[in-house]
């Protein structure tokens, strides 16, 4: 029985893809769309640049046609700045996220455990 590319990795009912290929026209049009851009391995890391330095153009150009047809980088990408929104707003609330601070003994304990081992 032959496994459809499709069934292998499903996209999410919150699919945000512009263009879904259902049609034989979407999948040409994803095809052509994964042949100009770069593929999801290189988004990711592309991405990841992205958050040290502003991208080129063209290069902005390329990532919003992936994400057309990609709705996991897309999806990728809102996470990266979700977290990234996040890290710039907790210094202000460190004091908030601390938990009790742990006991003398306790420290104790842990340094010796971990000097042991």
């Amino acid at each position: 029985m032959a496994t459809n590319i499709e069934d292998s990795n499903p996209r999410p009912l919150d699919d945000t893809s512009a263009i879904r290929p259902n049609g034989w026209l979407q999948k040409v049009l994803v095809w052509i769309i994964s042949r100009a851009t770069p593929k999801c391995r290189d988004v990711v890391r592309i991405l990841s640049e992205q958050m040290d330095h502003e991208l080129p153009v063209m290069m902005r150009l390329k990532l919003r046609l992936h994400f057309l047809a990609c709705c996991w980088c897309e999806r990728y990408m809102k996470q990266l700045h979700y977290m990234h929104e996040t890290a710039r707003h907790f210094p202000d609330h460190a004091g908030e996220a601390s938990g009790p601070a742990l006991s003398p003994e306790a420290r104790f304990r842990l340094k010796h455990l971990l000097n042991s081992q």
